[in-house]
């Protein structure tokens, strides 16, 4: 095992572990939070290596490509998932005067999917498969985690300088 693997097991695959056996799935909520940082640094890093800009607009196209959905649902998903539990800690439901979709986590559901429900629009999220689906992008290429000069992959027992 390299000291990537190591490393990423310890602090991420782990934890995330962990939470999936806290009872009636109530460690979902910070997996999806935890999968959200993940696949926002994964999706930069691939962007980046690629030679394209990493932009709002790029890392959306990213996710949709990623997860097989359209750019609506990847949009709704970044918007309110991605926005809200990453910058206030609930799934953002008003931006700038703008109604966005309402939201409902289901084992049942697909990772992420845009649908309606009584005539309203509404984001469709599993949190344990969209984890499942970071870890796995992650997997296929570990050595992007040191690609990024502004948030370098840190290593145990180094002590800054």
């Amino acid at each position: 095992m390299t000291d990537d693997e190591h490393l990423f097991n310890a602090w991420f695959v782990e934890p995330l572990s962990a939470l999936s056996e806290l009872p009636g799935g109530n460690g979902g909520f910070i997996a999806l939070a935890t999968a959200c940082f993940l696949y926002e640094r994964y999706a930069v890093s691939l962007l980046v290596k690629q030679g394209s800009r990493a932009g709002a607009r790029e890392l959306v196209a990213q996710l949709a490509s990623d997860f097989g959905v359209d750019l609506p649902t990847a949009t709704a998903f970044w918007k309110v998932i991605r926005d809200g539990i990453l910058h206030q800690a609930m799934p953002l439901q008003q931006q700038r005067g703008e109604r966005l979709p309402k939201w409902a986590f289901d084992h049942k559901y697909p990772a992420m999917a845009l649908g309606t429900a009584n005539g309203e629009p509404i984001l469709k999220v599993q949190p344990w498969k969209f984890m499942e689906r970071v870890l796995q992008l992650w997997r296929s290429d570990l050595s992007m985690l040191r690609a990024s000069g502004s948030f370098p992959w840190a290593r145990l027992g180094e002590a800054p300088e």
